[in-house]
Parts: C-alpha cells; sequence; structure tokens
C-alpha cells in the first residue's frame, strides 16, 4: 500500500493549527510517527470547505510543513511575535478498540424458488 494512500487506525492526539484564511488539523498515531492534515477554509462565513491532505507525513515533514506555514503567512517577513501559524488547541485521546457489528440472516430462512 502506497504511504499516501494508508490510513492511521487509532488517531490518538490531535492538534488544531490556524492561520487568518485557515485551520490546520493534525491528527497523529500514538507514536507519533504517521500524522494526517485536515484543512479547513476559515474565509467563507456560510460554507464549510475541509480538504483532505491524502498524504501520511512522518516527523520530519510535518515540522518542514508546519514551518513552511508559518514563514508564509507572517504579516511582515521574519517578524518575531507576528507568527502566521499558531497552535489553537492540543487533546489526546484513548483508543479502547473497535468494534464490528454483523448482522447474519440463517440460511432457513432463505427461501429459493
Amino acid at each position: 500500500m502506497p504511504l499516501s494512500a494508508a490510513v492511521i487506525s487509532g488517531v490518538q492526539k490531535l492538534v488544531l493549527y490556524e492561520t487568518r484564511a485557515r485551520y490546520f488539523l493534525v491528527g497523529s498515531n500514538h507514536a507519533q510517527t504517521k500524522h494526517r492534515v485536515l484543512k479547513i477554509d476559515r474565509t467563507e462565513p456560510k460554507d464549510l470547505a475541509i480538504i483532505d491532505d491524502k498524504h501520511v507525513y512522518n516527523q520530519q515533514e510535518l515540522r518542514e510543513l508546519l514551518g513552511r506555514l508559518d514563514l508564509g503567512n507572517r504579516t511582515k517577513m521574519g517578524q518575531k511575535g507576528s507568527s502566521g501559524l499558531s497552535r489553537a488547541v492540543s487533546a489526546y485521546g484513548i483508543v479502547a478498540g473497535s468494534h464490528r457489528y454483523t448482522h447474519t440472516v440463517p440460511s432457513e430462512s432463505i427461501q429459493t424458488p
């Protein structure tokens, strides 16, 4: 399975970053070795636009992405205190497991012609 199509099962940590134009919701696995990013547009008050970045980032790629977002969204290049990207919220969760519910039909209830 290519890395870009992989799904992180059991997202344990969520961090919400914000710029003036977007929110970036970063989900990480327990070991914080795999990260996914949702981009949420906040410029249109009536429409909710969510972009699922299908790429699975490693720690280094995520740091580089966040650094580029910070630098590219500063009001004046290089100015301290005018960070273009700021951490809004961090949350941790416990993944207890998943359950699959199935419904089986007894074979005697199936009618054949």
